[in-house]
């Protein structure tokens, strides 16, 4: 990667603009010093993500039959889209979805994939759709996968399988269940999460903060020895309720986890439910604020003289956005759950956000 070691902010993180500001506001003049620099901006702060609900798999990138689909059933105008965002990386299967998501059901012939009651977002999930058609989706569009492991009803050796399928040549049994399966070659999954949100109350098998890190690290462990090359992700608070103590989890996780994660995942979602503009532009810098916090806390974790690892650990803002219009119970459940309608306010805040993981690129 091109980030030097004091850089923490990747995933979703111009030149640097000095403003001068004369006496005579007839004057003001802004300078471009490009001679200094922040930080190497990384690609990955422009990644996204795929989720089953609603209808962002199926009939969203995902859609045999359709006219609009090629021979693999993947949307051709969808694609056509994401090609000119140039999106460097996509999240995939969750978010909540993914702690009751065995990844064995999404792969092998179509027509022997279990159907399953789905219980994050209320609805049947055939497992049509799965790891093997999500890999050639996101080489077709030219990007890199990005898979959530189950830590919620999971196991840690269905962790570690799921990397064998995805990433050894040959000779154990799941990496030639991939190769039967007709991927001959290694999918080469670079990026792994170890769950989702998982001090949140809603998440299915929510942990506290102390035996989360207990399960993700020897989640973590099984993982590296199998695909030593991997970039591992450990699920950061998504929790800011009153009750909740956000600092204590990221605190833990940060030092406990330190030597075997990459980054650490933090989750903000905002929305402008006072009906007040001004607000609602400003809530990027409660990203910032959450930002800096456990930028600290990393700071403190990589100078402690006792630290058994020496590399260091980033913040991937893996998911963010505007979402409060679609957020009834009826409007979180179903085919059309989620979707949001979003406006240029919306548009204006996205960018802000986009701006935070910008400048903090040190």
């Amino acid at each position: 990667m091109k980030i030097n070691k004091k850089t923490y902010c990747l995933f979703f993180i111009p030149a640097f603009l000095s403003v001068i500001v004369s006496a005579q506001p007839q004057n003001a003049r802004i300078k471009i010093d490009i001679d200094r620099k922040i930080g190497e901006i990384d690609k990955n702060i422009y990644g996204n993500f795929v989720e089953h609900l609603g209808r962002c798999v199926y009939s969203g990138i995902y859609e045999p039959g359709s006219p609009l689909s090629d021979a693999d059933g993947f949307r051709k105008d969808v694609m056509d889209a994401v090609r000119g965002l140039n999106i460097p990386l996509i999240r995939y299967p969750g978010g909540n979805f993914v702690s009751n998501y065995h990844w064995l059901d999404g792969v092998g012939p179509k027509s022997q994939r279990v159907p399953r009651m789905e219980l994050a977002w209320a609805r049947l999930e055939t497992n049509e759709f799965g790891t093997d058609e999500f890999i050639k989706f996101c080489r077709a569009i030219n990007t890199e996968p990005y898979l959530s492991v189950n830590m919620g009803t999971g196991t840690i050796s269905e962790a570690q399988q799921w990397v064998e399928y995805c990433n050894v040549k040959d000779g154990p049994f799941f990496a030639e269940l991939r190769k039967k399966n007709g991927f001959p070659e290694p999918h080469n999954v670079k990026y792994w999460s170890l769950g989702n949100e998982m001090d949140g109350y809603w998440q299915m098998g929510a942990l506290s903060a102390e035996d989360y890190v207990k399960k993700a690290r020897e989640a973590a462990k099984l993982m590296r020895l199998t695909s030593p090359e991997i970039k591992i992700i450990g699920a950061g608070s998504s929790n800011y309720r009153p009750t909740a103590d956000p600092d204590h989890w990221n605190r833990v996780i940060v030092s406990e986890l330190g030597d075997v994660i990459d980054y650490i995942a933090l989750h903000i979602y905002v929305g402008n439910t006072g009906n007040n503009y001004y607000n609602f532009l400003s809530t990027p810098l409660v990203m910032e604020q959450r930002t800096q916090v456990v930028k600290g806390m990393i700071t403190e974790v990589m100078n402690k003289a006792n630290r058994q690892s020496t590399k260091p650990i980033y913040i991937a803002w893996d998911e963010y956005n505007v979402w409060y219009r679609a957020r009834t119970s009826e409007a979180m459940k179903g085919t059309r759950a989620l979707e949001e309608k979003y406006n240029l306010e919306d548009a204006l805040v996205i960018g802000c956000f986009l701006n935070v993981f910008i400048r903090n690129a040190d």
